[in-house]
């Protein structure tokens, strides 16, 4: 007899092992496909993060451009420096945060008419033009204000006014306005993008302006990305910082004392430099006119924007003849006591060539002729120098090219006359007429006087800052030797005399001693291939005489008050001078 109950107990263990191996495999490929979910959703939100969170940002446009933020440019604050007791830096360019108004016409629930006189008095725009924009019936996007400050678009916002919205948006901000604008520049947009232009903003725009990053994915017929195609994210890297050489206080006085002071002489234009002239760092640079970069499209004459003290070339006059008194005195052909007689005018082939005030003065030392501003001082001079050393010394210290200085659109002047055949060219070449110049190549000229006979090169940027925390130091170019020390303390102690004794008693800060020189050039009238009646003011000079503290050069063109420099520029080379001694604490050399 058959055993039914064990037979049946053996199929069904029989049975149940296909089971078993049935429900492993299923259970294996349930761990494989939540292996695989997880693995996609790591690679979605850690490894390609960022690539779907900006691409959530805005499904409409797959393919965008992510742009860096601009670096600032800071300047020294050397008051808070001093109160804090550790480096501070003030914001003169930075970006800042406002609000556009924009309104979608087409969702618009009240009338046009109706919104524009709502909204006309707060955006502070005509009801005529809101209402143009307003009336763009199948209009998806109008722009209504942009810079609109958070209290604004918060009133704005609480009006909830359906169709009309408020949105983020980044604009370059200057918070001195038009002080040292034309050392900075401006952002404006070109070529359909945010950009520097001139300056600071212009000359390190690449810099400052960083890398863009971009985002990109496939996308199905539907226009939605295609999770499993190939993706590309690359982030945007922010632009450098700059920080400048300039301290904050002194660009604030000197700016705007010079434009304050050019209003008085009624000066077509001006520029002012402040050097260290131990170490070449521009402390203050300001030009007048200005403007506010803030609102730089709003300016009447373009040419506001140039950097008159690195930018325009200009006959620099009597300032010049400290230099070829340097070439005499540096070659043992001249010394402070060296004598001529001045009759007056000096006669060059068919020229003539009188002194300033048309006098003849008679026996002169060449410090006299400094005191004087003597043309014909000048021409001796040049004269026992020779040709070939003089032009030789004018390309040592610096004239007829640029100074390399980190700004844009600089100028290189021009001494070409110097190399023309005749003597008339080195002549007036000795009085700085004929050749030209900017402020900064002057500053940098007379850095080799009041450095003990070397000449620093100018700079303006301190350091650049890194996004990611590195800094660069701006490595100083060594000195270059021009003259000796001894002709430096000699023309020095002559430059003394000019402010003591002639043109430039009108510099003089009482208690201390500074050296100066005067200058007044005719300016070139080049229709009539002569001169005109209008004339260039300018004062250069430095202190304290030992450890000097800052070297300056103040430059006016076509003052109406004042014939000359000793009258027009040399009571503002006083003023602003006390200020900087004042702000140094500088200890008087008087008694």
């Amino acid at each position: 007899m058959l055993d039914l109950t064990r037979w049946k107990t053996k199929k069904k263990h029989s049975a149940g092992k296909p089971l078993e191996k049935r429900i492993s495999f299923l259970f294996f490929v349930f761990c494989f496909c939540a292996l695989l979910i997880m693995a996609k959703l790591f690679d979605f939100q850690v490894l390609k993060f960022d690539f779907y969170a900006a691409l959530a940002s805005d499904q409409h446009d797959i393919y965008k451009k992510l742009f860096p933020e601009r670096g600032t440019i800071y300047l020294k604050d050397r008051e808070l420096t001093l109160l804090s007791n550790q480096e501070s830096l003030y914001p003169a360019a930075l970006n800042k945060d406002y609000n556009l108004i924009f309104a979608q016409p087409k969702n618009l629930k009240k009338s046009a008419e109706e919104i524009a006189k709502i909204l006309a008095p707060l955006l502070g725009l005509k009801e005529d033009e809101l209402l143009t924009k307003l009336s763009k019936k199948d209009d998806p996007y109008e722009p209504l204000k942009h810079k609109v400050e958070d209290s604004l678009a918060e009133e704005i916002k609480n009006l909830k006014i359906e169709g009309i919205n408020v949105v983020k948006e980044t604009f370059r901000y200057y918070p001195e306005k038009d002080i040292g604008s034309n050392v900075y520049g401006y952002v404006g947009v070109g070529d359909g993008l945010k950009k520097g232009f001139y300056g600071l903003e212009g000359f390190f725009n690449e810099e400052l302006t960083g890398k863009q990053g971009e985002i990109q994915s496939e996308k199905d017929i539907t226009g939605n990305p295609i999770s499993t195609a190939e993706t590309k994210f690359n982030r945007a890297l922010d632009g450098d910082s700059l920080v400048l050489t300039l301290d904050k206080t002194l660009e604030y006085e000197v700016c705007s004392k010079l434009n304050e002071h050019a209003r008085i002489i009624g000066a077509d234009n001006g520029t002012a430099i402040v050097m260290n002239p131990q170490t070449g760092a521009i402390l203050a640079m300001c030009s007048y006119p200005d403007f506010d970069p803030n609102e730089y499209n709003k300016v009447d004459d373009i040419s506001v924007y140039n950097n008159r003290a690195i930018f325009e070339p200009f006959e620099i006059g009597s300032i010049f003849k400290p230099i070829t008194m340097a070439a005499g005195l540096d070659l043992g052909k001249l010394t402070p006591e060296t004598t001529y007689f001045d009759d007056g005018l000096v006669k060059i082939d068919k020229f003539t060539i009188r002194n300033h005030d048309k006098l003849a003065h008679g026996k002169m030392t060449m410090t006299q002729v400094l005191e004087k501003s003597l043309n014909t001082g000048a021409i001796f001079a040049a004269r026992q120098i020779g040709k070939k050393d003089f032009v030789n010394y004018v390309e040592k210290f610096g004239f007829g090219k640029k100074t390399g200085i980190e700004l844009d659109t600089e100028s290189p002047g021009n001494i070409d006359a110097l190399y023309k055949k005749g003597e008339i060219y080195m002549a007036t070449g000795s009085f700085g007429q004929g050749i030209t110049a900017t402020p900064i190549q002057m500053v940098q000229a007379f850095s080799a006087i009041a450095n003990g006979g070397e000449m620093i090169k100018p700079y303006i940027i301190d350091e650049i800052r890194k996004p990611d925390g590195t800094i660069i130091k701006t490595e100083q170019s060594p000195a270059k030797r021009i003259i000796s020390s001894k002709t430096a303390t000699l023309l020095t102690g002559m430059m003394v005399s000019v402010v003591e004794n002639g043109e430039g008693t009108k510099a003089k800060v009482p208690g201390y001693y500074l050296a100066g020189n005067t200058g007044t050039a005719q300016i070139p009238d080049y229709k009539l291939c002569g001169y005109s009646n209008k004339s260039n003011h300018s004062f250069i000079g430095f202190a304290p005489i030992k450890d000097q503290v800052f070297l300056m050069i103040i430059k006016f063109e076509n003052p109406k008050k004042g014939s000359f420099a000793s009258v027009s520029t040399a009571p503002l080379f006083s003023r602003l001078s006390k200020f900087i001694l004042d702000y140094y604490h500088v200890v008087p050399d008087k008694l």
